[in-house]
């Protein structure tokens, strides 16, 4: 066995040019998200093109070719409830998305309206995502029918 004796080293001459690591400043317990959420961090809004995407998966889910647990990140609670509660929509088997209109009523949330045709009918589709601890969620999703529709569906049916 070897004996080895230890010996200090010398200090790391500074190296010019090197930049100091410096600690950016921690989050305020309010920034922080609520115990058992993961972090996502989008500041900025999210762009048409994600937002129909959004929109075209809570659709699927309404029409019955999505299960409801998969757009639960995308959605508030309250609307997951209504939407896992609600029962399949008829006539949307086949939607195409129309071209996406966005506006910004607060600096927290976007409210988005499009039309979408599904066979022979036309559909509008009014939703508000909202950005949240977590993200931007959708916090409320509408599709309206013509009102044709609602009135027909209001009257007693002729046997």
């Amino acid at each position: 066995m070897t004996n080895h004796s230890l010996r200090p080293l010398a200090a790391v001459p500074e190296v010019k040019g090197r930049r100091r690591h410096r600690r950016g400043r921690w989050p305020s317990p309010h920034e922080l998200p609520p115990a058992g959420h993961r972090l996502v961090r989008l500041a900025d809004p999210p762009t048409g093109q994600r937002l129909s995407q959004r929109l075209n998966a809570i659709l699927e889910v309404l029409a019955g070719r999505r299960a409801a647990g998969q757009i639960r990140p995308l959605v508030d609670e309250a609307l997951f409830s209504r939407l896992s509660s609600q029962g399949l929509m008829p006539g949307i088997r086949h939607h195409v998305a129309g071209e996406l209109r966005v506006c910004r009523p607060a600096e927290t949330a976007l409210e988005t309206s499009t039309i979408i045709h599904s066979g022979p009918r036309v559909l509008a589709l009014a939703a508000r995502f909202e950005r949240t601890r977590t993200g931007w969620v959708c916090t409320r999703f509408h599709v309206l029918a013509p009102r044709a529709e609602i009135a027909q569906a209001g009257r007693p049916s002729v046997a």
